[in-house]
């Protein structure tokens, strides 16, 4: 609170002293000043207050227009009104700089820059007309010129005053020249020398037209020292210009116009100068901000790729490699890689759909995407995760290149697979659970229309009297014994698994009916002839009933497990321990006939 009622104060000192010189001064028709500081000093101090501060600040700097202007100016009958005129200025700039920039960049880039320029003129033409009528009521006069002289006038004034005022507000020029070292100070200081001498033979040498000089070594000042210079320099630039005026001497004094004209003259040379110079000076600052983040952004880049375990690569638009991290080179199993293709880090085999990702990333730039394969390094299996992403090309349509960053996952890949195999795993039996079978026979499924298969479900016979009888114990223990059977019996094309409780189901691939048939009365007598025993030592045999169906159309698998179902229960029905099949064709049937027959 104590240091905003500083700046507040010692603001509205210099605005005092400033719009009072300036009124005494070049109030040279008897009208309205044409030199206005003033609002861009408000301007400046508000937009570093915060906004519950305004009206305080507005109505202290209200005062001290008022008394300037009675004083030195229209005298007291017009003095308030003007100043309620003039602070409005000064507010509606203000709030226009935080409407339109709030990131309050208006001489950190050129797009602040802008919306300065911006806000000045807006804010100067709103307060234009009811000042140019309080000029006209005062000392009578045409409205519009009046208008006229308060838009030049303020505008310039604004202009000019408002980058040095905003620096000196907010604390940056403080904090510049603590931050400085001293080579820069002497530096700025060397040009300032400069541009005063300068300046001094522009404005002061009447036989030769060289007002065009002090631009050079503003100009350069600008590049070395960047927006504090340009500042300082425009300043000592007016000050020459001035003085140059005030003393009657140089070019200026020269010219046909009358003393008025000659002010304005002066402040459109030092607004183009501002125009010429400020730009080139905020675009640098820019310039020098990009630099250093660029050159943040890769000590980063360098940090990470040197001490990171993934590779991160830079492709060109081939997807050849330009750039590549140290590890890298582990991953690809390769210490050549520059020029190299990204497919190297891949199985031959999967070529094709690399450079699928490398197309669709292409046409796709603000997507990351993700491949991930396996590959064989020194004889193990391991996966890379690659992520790509394509650089578009900032003159134009498609890109420059890529940016990728592959991984190894293949712990991550195991340990996912390990969880995938315990979650379709029967804890008992150790053969594939339902959802094991169902995602093994689906796809299979859709295509049985091209290729037939056949399909068993195995039922033991009832087994609730053996876990009545005998226990649950030995029941587990027989449902165990029974999967050996299965997994003796797997071979190619052949899959077990268990559904659920006393119930199994087979898969069986490039089969015929009557091969199907065989291999399930192999796997009921065996599961009959299987010597079990109880934990106390009485032994017991189980029975199989086995429902058999031919697949030969596209199903869903509880289609199929239905259509298997009815011989199962036919087999139950027709006494247990048996195997039925579903109907077939007559030409089936025969040959099931003959086959039995045998």
């Amino acid at each position: 609170m104590r240091r905003e009622t500083s700046k507040i104060l010692a603001a509205g000192a210099a605005f005092f002293l400033i719009t009072s010189l300036t009124i005494a001064w070049s109030r040279f028709s008897g009208g309205l000043a044409l030199i206005w500081p003033g609002s861009a000093i408000l301007a400046a101090l508000l937009v570093v207050l915060p906004t519950q501060r305004w009206f305080g600040a507005i109505a202290f700097f209200a005062l001290l227009s008022t008394i300037a202007t009675a004083f030195f100016g229209f005298g007291p009958r017009v003095a308030a009104p003007l100043a309620v005129v003039n602070v409005f200025e000064g507010f509606a700039i203000a709030a226009l700089l935080r409407h339109f920039r709030p990131e309050r960049d208006w001489l950190k880039s050129v797009a602040g820059l802008e919306r300065m320029l911006l806000s000045v003129v807006l804010g100067t033409c709103l307060a234009a007309f009811p000042g140019g009528m309080l000029a006209a009521w005062a000392v009578a006069g045409d409205v519009q010129t009046h208008v006229i002289e308060w838009i030049t006038g303020h505008t310039l004034g604004s202009l000019l005053c408002f980058p040095i005022a905003y620096f000196l507000t907010s604390g940056i020029m403080h904090r510049k020249v603590a931050q400085g070292t001293s080579s820069y100070v002497v530096e700025c200081a060397i040009h300032c020398v400069l541009i005063a001498g300068v300046s001094w033979l522009a404005f002061f040498e009447s036989s030769l037209a060289l007002l065009f000089l002090p631009v050079a070594p503003l100009m350069y000042a600008s590049f070395r020292c960047g927006r504090i210079a340009t500042l300082l320099g425009l300043v000592i630039i007016a000050g020459v210009g001035a003085t140059a005026l005030q003393m009657q001497q140089g070019d200026l004094s020269h010219t046909q116009f009358a003393l008025a004209n000659d002010v304005q003259f002066l402040q459109f040379y030092l607004a183009v100068l501002l125009l010429l110079s400020l730009p080139a000076s905020v675009a640098l600052k820019q310039h020098k901000l990009v630099l250093l983040e660029l050159d943040e952004k890769r000590a980063l880049e360098g940090l990470v790729a040197d001490h990171s375990d993934d590779a991160l690569l830079n492709l060109d638009v081939n997807g050849n490699v330009r750039y590549h991290s140290p590890s890298s080179e582990e991953l690809c199993g390769s210490d050549q890689l520059v020029g190299a293709s990204l497919i190297e880090f891949f199985d031959p085999d999967d070529e094709p759909l690399v450079r699928r990702e490398l197309v669709l990333a292409a046409d796709n730039p603000d997507v990351t995407r993700t491949l991930e394969r396996a590959v064989v390094r020194e004889g193990e299996v391991r996966w890379l995760e690659t992520k790509l992403r394509a650089v578009p090309n900032p003159e134009g349509p498609g890109v420059t290149g890529y940016a990728v960053t592959i991984r190894d996952v293949t712990a991550r890949k195991r340990a996912e697979l390990s969880a995938v195999r315990d979650a379709e795993t029967d804890a008992l039996t150790g053969l594939p659970n339902r959802r094991a079978f169902l995602r093994h026979v689906e796809p299979r499924l859709e295509r049985a229309g091209e290729q037939s298969m056949a399909l068993a479900i195995i039922d033991l016979d009832h087994f609730k009297e053996v876990n009545d009888t005998h226990g649950h114990t030995a029941g587990d223990a027989a449902l165990a014994q029974v999967a050996g059977v299965f997994r003796q019996l797997t071979g190619p094309g052949r899959y077990f698994a268990r559904l659920g409780g006393e119930e199994f189901v087979l898969v069986a691939e490039r089969i015929s009916l009557t091969g199907m048939i065989e291999l399930c009365e192999e796997l009921r007598r065996t599961i009959e002839d299987l010597d079990l025993e109880s934990h106390h030592g009485v032994r017991f045999n189980v029975t199989a009933s086995v429902g058999v169906a031919r697949i030969a159309e596209p199903m869903t698998p509880a289609e199929a497990l239905s259509t298997a179902d009815t011989p199962l229960y036919e087999a139950k029905k027709a006494g247990r321990n048996r195997v039925e099949i579903a109907p077939v064709t007559l030409r089936e049937r025969r040959k099931l006939r003959n086959f039995r027959a045998a």
